[in-house]
This record gives structure tokens, C-alpha cells and sequence, in this order.
């Protein structure tokens, strides 16, 4: 169905109140186009040039809805997907997440769209498990990205610095970069999940195994590894090369094109929308690295992001939806969605077309780089976001990691305890 657009800036109370006044008698199954509801009001354009090709296939195109800020889009989905009349697709996380509005009995099952999906090539099975609730499927991919340092490349060739590929190498990046006036990464706790962007950078390239560990309930936050990484960290901030934590995500394209600082940590593709917005090119401009390993010898390992496309169990559109599903990761429909992208498609069979993410997409395929999921999505919700209020505050005043990390596996226990209870 096709619902109002909504207006930046609502709240959760406000955009759920929209959202419902917005809630009318059109919908999919009456020939109008799906409703989907996302949290990133740039993609609009390239979800309609997707919705284009679905409706030559389907007869049903696109009709992407956008709330702007991550709080106010989980609240609102959340509430509508309770209503007589919930959006028709919804862009949601994966993991924990996906498994976390699953087990509301809000989302329809996909496992037949997936599996059809994944006959045809169109799937990597690997990301399964991301999108999966006590055995059945509940998401598709929307988008894949991995998680790279983007930077100035004149600033860094003015500085006569080169991509750094050992931890001392990017030692001596930071160390030049202050020295010369300008503030090395872009960090913030700005809306709380940045918080958790560079949290688990240092996670991932300190200790891969105590990472993937600690996001599945099954080693302490209290660990040898966590500990030297928080003090690790406390040096960085300390040194000043990284910018203040009040500073927003949206600032750095710019920041990054001023001088302002000279890289920041982000997921690729989609990020490049955002810097050649701000007047940067790809080729010239800004280029990315993998931040490397803190010791030699360390499993190299890249952090991904897979959000998931959705269909809601209750919405009258739902036979139009699931076949729009059936249809998604065809190449055909991918190719417009991922050159609107400039990559990140998660159909293997798409080339991603920028240069970084073809790059790390080339080494994942070639088993030279281990996956891990972003923190973001890697364990249960509560956790997350209470952890990242404690590493929001920890940005601000580093002067206690031990206290961080003790608070951290406090809630851990709490939070791991509860979801297994829910869950079983």
C-alpha cells in the first residue's frame, strides 16, 4: 500500500501516530505499490529503480517509507507490526534483532523464498543463520557491507602516508596526522550505536576468538583480551586521535572532505553515497583499508553488516509481498539496488563496483579474511544497547575501562540469563 511520506524529525510517539493516521484502506493486494518502511531516508531512490524491475515481474513495485533516526524507526515498527493494518516489507536488522522481533509472531516465515533463492545461486547459505528464528527463515538480505577505515587520500599523500597494513604502521598514520593538526578518526556515541562501530573494530583485530566469543554468551567482558583493548583504547582517546564523542556520524563525509579528520571507521558500499554527496571521488578523493591486526599473526577478519528485508504477518498485502520476496535477490532487480549502492548486494553473483568492497568481497570469497557479524547485531538487543551507553560514556570520560567492562559483563549475565529464558 501506499502510505504519506513521513516528515524528518518525528519522534516515536509522533511518527507512530502518523504512521497510523497514514494507515488507509489501499494496499498491495488492491494494485497499489508495497509499503517499505526503512531507517535510511537516502536509499529511496535506489529501492524505486529496484521496485521498477519487481513490478515488471510482479505487477507490484516499491513505495519506500523512511523514519530517519534508528530509536524512533525501532518503536514505530514495533508498534505497527501489533496493528490490523502493519507495513507491508520492513527493512530490520539481522541477527539478534531479526531474532528478537521473530519471536513476536509479527514477521512472516520466508523459508520457501529463501530457499528458492538459494537453489538458484542468488544466496551465500552462510548468512542464513542471520535471519533465522528456532529454524525458520524471517529475512532476506536487503544489503551486505563490510566495515572498512575510509580516508582522505590527498591528505594522506600531502603527508607522504600510505594505507597501513600492521598495527605499528597505523601507529606511526596517527602519530603524524596529530603531529601536522589534524584529528586522525572520526568517532562518535551520537544516538548510541556508533558506540558500538568502533568497539568492535578493536574487538575484531585484538581477538578475533574472545569477539566472536563474547557476542554468543560464552566468554566475560572481564576476559585478558577485553582488558588490554579498553586501555589500549584509553591511550587512543587520550592522545587526541579521536574527535570529540558529541560530534555527529552524518559530519564526517564533510569533516573528512575539510581535513577535518582524516578517517573514519564505516561500513562499504553505501557509505561512498555519502562522501561523493559531500564532493568526494572515489578515484581522487577517498580511498579504504581494513584496520589491521594489533598483533602480528592475528586472524585477519572483517566486520559485516547484513540488514534484512521483511514481510509482516498481518499486512493485507502480504501474498503481493511474498512474491515481490521471491523476486528480490534476482540479479535482474539487484543490479539497479546495488549500482545504486555502488555495491553490497548480497546476490554472490553481482560484482560490487566499489573499488574496496570489490576488493574485501574477492578476499571473503577467497577464504583470506574470516566474516564476523557487526556488534551491533551479534547478541541480544538489551545487552547491546545498555553496553553502549556504558562505551558511549567510556568515549567521554575514558578514565575507568576496568569499571566499562565490569559494568558490561554485569548486564551480560543478566541479559544472556533472560533471553534464554524468553527463548526457550
Amino acid at each position: 500500500m501506499r502510505r504519506r511520506a513521513f516528515i524528518g524529525g518525528l519522534g516515536a510517539a509522533a511518527a507512530g501516530a502518523a504512521l497510523g493516521a497514514c494507515s488507509g484502506p489501499d494496499s498491495a493486494s488492491r494494485g497499489g505499490d508495497a509499503d517499505f518502511f526503512i531507517d535510511a531516508p537516502t536509499w529511496g531512490t535506489g529501492l524505486r529503480r529496484a521496485g521498477e524491475r519487481l513490478r515488471a515481474v510482479t505487477g507490484t513495485g516499491l513505495a519506500p517509507q523512511s523514519i530517519p533516526t534508528t530509536s524512533s524507526y525501532e518503536q514505530v515498527i514495533k508498534s505497527q507490526l501489533q496493528t490490523r493494518n502493519p507495513p507491508d516489507l520492513i527493512k530490520w536488522g539481522s541477527g539478534y534483532r531479526m531474532q528478537d522481533l521473530a519471536r513476536t509472531g509479527t514477521l512472516a516465515p520466508l523459508d520457501a523464498q529463501w530457499a528458492r533463492a538459494e537453489k538458484r545461486g542468488w544466496l551465500d547459505p552462510a548468512l542464513r543463520s542471520r535471519f533465522t528464528y528456532r529454524g525458520r527463515v524471517y529475512g532476506l538480505p536487503l544489503q551486505n557491507g563490510y566495515y572498512v577505515m575510509l580516508y582522505n587520500k590527498k591528505l594522506f599523500a600531502r603527508l607522504g602516508l600510505s594505507e597501513p597494513t600492521t598495527w605499528d604502521a597505523f601507529t606511526h598514520v596517527l602519530e603524524t596526522l596529530k603531529r601536522h593538526g589534524t584529528t586522525p578518526i572520526g568517532t562518535t556515541q551520537v544516538n548510541a550505536w556508533p558506540a558500538a562501530i568502533w568497539f568492535g573494530e578493536l574487538a575484531s583485530k585484538t581477538d578475533p576468538d574472545w569477539y566472536r566469543r563474547v557476542t554468543m554468551g560464552r566468554a566475560s567482558y572481564t576476559d585478558a583480551a577485553p582488558r588490554r583493548m579498553m586501555r589500549m583504547w584509553q591511550s587512543m582517546i587520550r592522545a587526541g586521535y579521536h574527535t570529540s564523542p558529541d560530534r555527529s556520524f552524518d559530519d564526517f563525509p564533510a569533516l573528512l572532505k575539510e581535513g577535518g579528520i582524516a578517517m573514519y571507521a564505516a561500513a562499504v558500499s553505501w557509505t561512498t553515497q555519502s562522501l561523493e554527496a559531500a564532493g568526494m571521488r572515489p578515484t581522487t578523493d577517498f580511498g579504504a583499508f581494513l584496520l589491521p591486526t594489533v598483533s602480528a599473526g592475528t586472524e585477519r577478519t572483517v566486520i559485516s553488516e547484513a540488514a534484512g528485508i521483511t514481510a509482516a504477518a498481518r499486512a493485507s498485502g502480504r501474498r503481493q509481498s511474498l512474491e515481490l520476496l521471491d523476486h528480490w535477490l534476482d540479479p535482474d532487480v539487484q543490479r539497479p539496488w546495488s549500482s545504486f549502492l555502488w555495491g553490497s548486494s548480497a546476490n554472490p553473483t553481482l560484482p560490487w563496483q566499489e573499488p574496496a568492497s570489490r576488493r574485501i568481497q574477492r578476499e571473503v570469497a577467497g577464504g583470506r579474511l574470516r566474516v564476523l557479524n557487526r556488534y551491533w547485531e551479534a547478541s541480544p538487543p538489551a545487552l547491546v544497547e545498555g553496553n553502549v551507553q556504558d562505551l558511549g560514556g567510556f568515549m567521554a570520560d575514558p578514565s575507568d575501562p576496568d569499571g566499562v567492562l565490569e559494568s558490561m559483563q554485569s548486564r551480560a549475565r543478566t541479559e544472556w540469563e533472560y533471553w534464554k529464558k524468553e527463548t526457550s
